[in-house]
């Protein structure tokens, strides 16, 4: 493939016969196509296509035109993982030539030098104590990164990648890092636990990553970071990453588009490497109780409903909350300094409903947000490892439509959480 080739594919099959061939719109269609997740290995739909050509611009991402080749993402339901399997049968070299060839520098022109300059003296700063470490920079380019932390004192940086750098380094790391990689595994696990072989057992691995925003279940394929021509095969929430940490035997270190995985015993580099990226962080979810222990309670002058029976759309089994308002869980977590506890909803009865809750954690407040489809808050969690979560809702509006009952978040139901995580202590 070169730039002089034309890509559109115009007139391959008539519309009108294609459509012809549609069964009529149902939920269930949404469920046709489904694969596991390939990080938790929940069963993840259909999320959006995008044409190939759609790469890395919030302005204008298809200023190359189009290809006419459709790739199509699937979401994770359990921990957000948003990937392709399209990509998942390539050779090295098949990656060479359609998405890493002559062209790529196009669609990211910061990549070679520009980037990992500013990434080096970031992370010169940042390691500072930090300079005998034996370091790895995996996924490294041109090398730059690694020239930089040698300019700024550090004593043993080595460079690998599978295309620039292809000689496979011997022995382990105290440090790894890895910048704008990871989106561009099909394989996210295979390479996390390839960087494991290579880590020293008190080690410590740094990545950075975009992140999905808070609203890409509504924005979905116009992202600008999920770009096919950048080679993003693969794209991550807090959640998946804790998930990956985990099964690593890992912590995992929340940052700002960075973020490390180090175990429960770091050496002394690995310390200063995960402290400078940000707390240790863990999230708990929140499911709606699979049986009612009390349907509802008698308020000051009718029966007021905590939450009502079970429902389903097809895609997920779930509950309303009703209009009693306040729901309780015991929840534990891990020995992290920061945790979010989400309640994922499968869909709010107004958009502004989760603006006006509020979480509490054995009685201190948080205001809760909106984010990836679950309500969301925030508590700094060191030195307590279990707590009483509560979410206070607003009094919800009664639907005509809903037999004019009041309800307020449809919630999830998990029958294989009880008595894991998030299970309801009271409704």
């Amino acid at each position: 493939m070169t730039s002089s080739q034309p890509l559109f594919l115009e007139n391959q099959f008539d519309l009108r016969d294609a459509l012809s061939r549609l069964g009529p719109l149902h939920e269930a269609n949404s469920r046709s196509k489904q694969a596991p997740c390939k990080i938790c290995g929940t069963p993840s739909l259909e999320f959006d296509h995008v044409d190939f050509n759609k790469y890395c611009d919030d302005l204008n991402c298809y200023k190359f035109g189009f290809s006419g080749f459709q790739v199509s993402y699937l979401r994770c339901r359990e921990c957000g993982f948003l990937f392709t399997k399209d990509f998942d049968h390539w050779s090295s070299e098949d990656f060479r030539r359609y998405i890493y060839n002559n062209d790529y520098t196009k669609v990211d022109p910061e990549y070679i030098s520009i980037r990992p300059t500013h990434v080096g003296k970031d992370f010169a700063r940042r390691l500072k104590g930090a300079e005998g470490a034996r370091i790895l920079d995996y996924g490294s380019g041109a090398g730059v990164f690694a020239d930089t932390l040698r300019q700024n004192g550090f004593v043993s940086v080595t460079s690998y990648d599978p295309f620039s750098s292809p000689e496979r380094p011997t022995g382990r790391f105290d440090i790894i890092t890895s910048f704008e990689v990871i989106e561009h595994t099909p394989d996210p696990l295979g390479t996390f636990a390839d960087m494991r072989s290579l880590l020293h057992d008190d080690g410590c691995i740094i990545v950075s990553q975009t992140l999905q925003p808070a609203d890409i279940l509504s924005i979905r394929g116009s992202w600008w970071y999920l770009a096919p021509r950048n080679g993003h095969v693969s794209t991550y929430t807090e959640e998946c990453l804790e998930v990956i940490g985990r099964q690593g035997g890992h912590y995992f270190h929340r940052g700002d588009t960075v973020y490390a995985f180090v175990g429960p015993k770091p050496s002394e580099h690995a310390a200063i490497a995960a402290a400078s990226i940000g707390p240790s962080f863990s999230s708990v979810k929140l499911y709606a109780p699979t049986a009612l222990r009390e349907r509802a309670v008698l308020g000051p002058d009718r029966l007021r409903i905590a939450w009502h029976v079970m429902e389903s759309d097809e895609v997920e089994t779930f509950r309303w909350t009703g209009d009693y308002g306040s729901f309780d869980w015991q929840a534990t977590w891990p020995d992290v300094e920061r945790v979010r506890f989400s309640v994922p909803v499968v869909r709010p009865v107004a958009a502004d409903f989760v603006a006006q809750s509020v979480f509490t954690l054995d009685g201190e407040p948080q205001p809760a947000a909106f984010v990836r489809g679950a309500v969301v808050a925030d508590f700094d969690t060191k030195g307590r490892r279990s707590g009483v979560v509560r979410l206070e809702t607003p009094q919800p509006p009664r639907l005509p439509a809903e037999g004019n009952r009041a309800v307020g978040l449809a919630v999830p139901i998990r029958s294989d959480r009880d008595g894991g995580e998030g299970q309801a202590a009271s409704a």
